[in-house]
């Protein structure tokens, strides 16, 4: 290839990746002659260049085709439920998928940022491909599920060492004074049906779901731990509401049982149960 400053053919290599009608148009010779693309005599002329090298189109061609491959590695990990559902667990599916996606941004991967990645990911299933196809039954719930999940996982990097709860035994003793908060990494996700099934067994295909809808506590005890769900009532949700560190477990639950004619006892044992789980800390 004739000498040109490296930056220069870097930055035409980039644009030629990301647009596709320049890249179908360099394949063809007819790049010279495209509108609106910023090309200067020194850019048409390393475009010549690339088209006059023989591996110019297998090396876009396969770098999409890795890039493709390697986002849907990454949605298989963080979005396993829903890709499955999007595809049937068709690998090929799958990849024409990942394929649309990445065109449809241009070729722009987020690389390293994986949890963004699939967020945004998410964002053009709802936004295209729900638009104008006919999809599986419940594939809204389940991403609701996942991309809480990945939210919550990013939350994580803003949390203090400091902050996560730690095991410890509470007494009897101890508990009444104890001024209970939620533990850092949590969120309350209601579903209009309940996924357990298909969320314990990892597979859309294993399970019944249930018809009933449910609100299920997802929560991250700590950094060395995986995410747990817990399905909560709305009286635990009540109780997880007030744990707000200021009030002590005695008087949370004599305001509970006055408000809503639920026993304290039942309360304090809620409440301690909380605590051993890590939902709470104190």
């Amino acid at each position: 290839m004739t000498p040109f400053p490296s930056k220069r053919v870097y930055e035409v290599w980039t644009q030629l990746i990301q647009d596709e009608e320049l890249y179908e148009a360099m394949l063809d010779g007819s790049h010279g002659r495209l509108e609106h693309r910023g090309l200067d005599t020194e850019a048409i002329a390393i475009l010549d260049q690339f088209r006059a090298e023989p591996g110019t189109r297998w090396n876009i061609e396969n770098l999409r085709f890795r890039s493709a491959l390697e986002v849907g590695d990454v949605l298989l990990m963080y979005l396993p439920r829903t890709l499955r559902l999007l595809t049937g667990g068709d690998d090929r599916w799958r990849q024409d998928l990942c394929f649309e996606y990445l065109a449809h941004h241009r070729w722009r991967s987020l690389g390293h940022m994986r949890l963004t990645e699939c967020d945004r990911f998410v964002t053009f299933i709802r936004t295209r491909v729900m638009k104008r196809r006919l999809t599986p039954p419940h594939l809204e719930a389940m991403i609701t599920f996942e991309l809480a999940v990945i939210r919550l996982l990013r939350s994580t990097e803003n949390v203090a060492a400091d902050a996560w709860p730690v095991r410890r035994e509470v007494t009897d003793a101890d508990l009444p004074a104890l001024r209970p908060r939620r533990s850092p990494v949590q969120a309350a996700v209601e579903l209009d049906v309940d996924l357990r099934p298909w969320i314990e067994s990892g597979d859309p295909t294993r399970g019944e779901v249930g018809p009933e809808p449910i609100t299920l506590l997802v929560h991250v005890p700590s950094l060395e731990e995986p995410y747990r769900i817990k399905a909560i009532s709305e009286g635990v949700r009540v109780v997880l509401e007030r744990c707000d560190g200021d009030r002590t477990v005695e008087a949370l639950a004599r305001e509970i049982e006055d408000e809503f004619e639920l026993p304290a006892a039942d309360v304090r044992r809620l409440v301690h149960m909380l605590l051993n789980e890590r939902i709470l800390c104190a």
